[in-house]
């Protein structure tokens, strides 16, 4: 009796702990209220008692946005050959190496002009000694040496660029205050975004592709400078159209000479000045609301980009009153900066936002402090639009810069009715599976058919619970994990049903026959069971999205059904027998 008590105990603890984690589910989908993370002094009292972790429904269920993205790998080599160069620069410094310069190409090669081969030696030793993993000599031709990334640092960059960018999104979602999104990998190089409950998906989009990535640069020629520097206003207004005639683009609102810029930029490679690009500002007609793209002609390195950025908050142009976006630099960035403008006083540097010159002002002192303004532009739009893409600029900033542009490979949007018909139909189809398992086992067993219906409705219980506990996603093929492990849960008692009655019918007593019957089923069940757990293991480690979903409902249903059919059942055949002293058992 005193081994029994410790047991019964422990069922009844497990039962009420089970349903002390769905009551905040419960007061979620059925009451619309849901336990804040912070209860405040005005909120019920109970709400201090109650934990904050409810299950969610997945995008089948609930409705909303499916987004499968991918990332533009050429730009995020690009970046990753240019921090390179800057850091071969700064270390051919150190070492005093002169006569030699250093620059990348359109297709992200790193090319090194020297005077004479002690030069070449200096920077082949440079380049041998901390360059080894990172760089791969493609050719040398007279004094000029050609470098690739190697492959095994592309790699790394690649996963550290999925890594970033599934981060940025992260905090880009929670600062627009989407409940609830699901952010993962899907396979090596795309990222799968769900959204269950968004409708209006438009400002979300625009807010995820938004890259965010900020500079400044020096302007070359432009509107500001349009008859100085390497090239007039006239000639880089040629080299577009000469670009867009031999490429026979046709040129539209969907596809703007902006969202060309890096072919324009490749195709131009041997006309434009050495380390410079074309960029586009874009203006609006108040009237016609037509866009046009002015280029200008900037310095391919920035003065200070966006990793330089601690903070961004969107205010007023005390001047004009119109929408501006400040922000504030890091003490490095701020240093670096000053130190910047104060060697280009009275040039012109160009904020870039996203490969987009929102303003080219001019630079009339050293700027210390490390704040700055980007103005918005008000041409066109109304206050309101201007107000709002100041607000998304400011929280896009905040969150962090993506790696490279990303790329919308599949998008589906789920209505909430389509939501409502499968919450319906996979409840339907779970109730009504259920309640023939339990007429069947209580039919076919009776009095422990009913034994095994209970164990088998808190089975159900301890998974619900478990996905609350750890804010797990229920979705449509979860609730076929749930049914699918309930019957293995049945499948269980069957098992040792059929043993308990071979021993009864051998003569045995009750409780030997319990005993015995239990024995004699356990490896059976423990075999069976692993080989499902096998298998959903290899599906959660190998599958993504509505795969992981059945394969995390299955496991937590698997360790359940365990404990259910294995211990909860025998509790229940040993209280009435060594408890209430009874005995026969209909099985």
């Amino acid at each position: 009796m005193k081994g029994l008590t410790w047991r019964v105990v422990t069922v009844i603890a497990t039962v009420v702990f089970a349903i002390y984690l769905l009551i905040p589910s419960w007061l979620k989908f059925h009451l619309g209220k849901q336990v804040p993370k912070v209860v405040k002094a005005e909120d019920p009292w109970y709400y201090h008692l109650l934990p904050t972790e409810t299950f969610k429904l997945g995008l089948d269920l609930s409705g909303g946005l499916h987004l499968v993205l991918g990332i533009d790998f050429n730009e995020v080599n690009r970046d990753a050959i240019s921090k390179l160069k800057n850091q071969l620069k700064e270390l051919l410094a150190k070492d005093h190496v002169e006569g030699v310069t250093v620059d990348t190409t359109n297709d992200n090669k790193l090319v090194v002009h020297y005077q004479g081969d002690a030069q070449w030696k200096q920077v082949d030793s440079v380049i041998g000694k901390e360059f080894g993993k990172f760089l791969d000599f493609e050719g040398q031709s007279g004094n000029t040496a050609t470098l690739r990334i190697s492959s095994l640092h592309e790699e790394e960059v690649k996963r550290r660029a999925v890594d970033q960018s599934m981060e940025t999104l992260r905090n880009r979602i929670d600062e627009f205050g989407i409940a609830e999104p699901t952010i993962v990998r899907q396979g090596e190089e795309k990222i799968l975004v769900q959204f269950p409950g968004v409708q209006n998906t438009g400002r979300l989009k625009e807010i995820i592709s938004r890259t965010a990535k900020l500079s400044f640069q020096v302007e070359e020629a432009g509107p500001e400078v349009p008859s100085g520097g390497p090239a007039k206003m006239s000639q880089l207004d040629a080299w577009v159209d000469e670009f867009v005639k031999a490429k026979n683009l046709k040129l539209d609102a969907a596809n703007p000479i902006a969202n060309n810029v890096r072919e324009l930029n490749e195709y131009l490679q041997g006309k434009l000045p050495k380390g410079t690009e074309i960029l586009f500002h874009k203006s609006t007609n108040i009237n016609t609301h037509e866009a046009t793209y002015t280029p200008y002609l900037l310095q391919r390195d920035a003065l200070v980009t966006g990793e330089d950025l601690q903070d961004a908050y969107y205010g007023f142009d005390p001047q004009t009153n119109s929408p501006i976006v400040n922000f504030q630099l890091t003490p490095v960035g701020a240093s670096k900066f000053e130190k910047a403008t104060g060697e280009n006083v009275h040039r012109y540097m160009a904020i870039v936002l996203d490969s987009n010159v929102h303003s080219a002002p001019v630079i009339k002192s050293k700027i210390g402090g490390g704040r700055a303004m980007i103005e918005m532009g008000s041409s066109g739009r109304s206050d309101a639009d201007v107000l709002s893409d100041a607000k998304d600029t400011a929280l896009v900033l905040r969150s962090g810069a993506l790696p490279a542009r990303l790329e919308f490979l599949e998008e589906r949007v789920v209505g909430p009715s389509l939501g409502g018909d499968a919450i319906r139909a996979g409840t339907l189809s779970l109730v009504v599976g259920l309640m023939l398992v339990f007429l069947f086992m209580g039919i076919y067993y009776r009095y422990s058919g009913m034994v095994a219906n209970i164990a088998l409705a808190l089975n159900g219980l301890f998974i619900l619970a478990a996905l609350a506990a750890f804010e797990g996603t229920l979705t449509l093929p979860g609730l076929a994990g749930m049914l699918l492990t309930l019957g293995m849960a049945v499948d269980a008692n069957v098992l040792i049903f059929e043993h308990m009655r071979e021993e009864l019918r051998a003569g045995k007593s009750v409780m030997l026959s319990i005993t015995e019957g239990y024995s004699r089923a356990l490896s059976a069940i423990i075999d069976a069971h692993m080989t499902n757990i096998i298998a959903a293991v290899v599906l959660l480690e190998f599958g993504y999205g509505a795969i992981r979903g059945f394969a995390v409902t299955m496991l937590i249903g698997l360790a359940a059904s365990l404990y259910t059919a294995v211990f909860v059942t025998r509790v229940i055949f040993d209280y009435a027998v060594i408890a209430r002293n009874k005995k026969t058992i209909s099985v």
